[in-house]
């Protein structure tokens, strides 16, 4: 086997090892949900690391998720001017938006944050 075909295998064995991490993080975040759920009933996204001992980031997706299956239209979120930028927040509800990453986002214009909620929500 040629040096450039290993490499070629490894980067593939690479590939498929994190594909297979990444589904088990997905496995483990929908297993999560109703207790991040439970626990957002009474505290804000910032605070679940504290009082589940996960990693934030995880939260933050796990977070997300419930937002994309809870309230996902358009209608429930609204961009609102903080500071010196704009962050998009529920309507009806405490909560800061989160992306898929478990960032929160912010925007330096209601446009753009406005154009980011039409393009989540098709």
């Amino acid at each position: 086997m040629t040096e450039m075909k290993t490499y070629h295998n490894n980067l593939l064995v690479e590939e498929q090892q994190w594909l297979a991490k990444q589904a088990e993080l997905d496995k483990q975040i929908d297993e999560l949900k109703p207790w991040i759920a439970k626990l957002l009933e009474e505290n804000h996204p910032a605070e679940l690391e504290r009082l589940t001992g996960l990693d934030d980031v995880i939260c933050k997706k796990a977070v997300h998720r419930l937002y994309m299956e809870g309230f996902n239209d358009r209608k429930c979120w609204e961009p609102e001017r903080v500071g010196d930028i704009w962050v998009i927040f529920g309507k009806n509800f405490s909560g800061e938006w989160i992306d898929e990453n478990g960032d929160y986002r912010g925007f330096d214009t209601r446009r753009e944050a406005i154009e980011y909620i039409r393009e989540t929500f098709k």
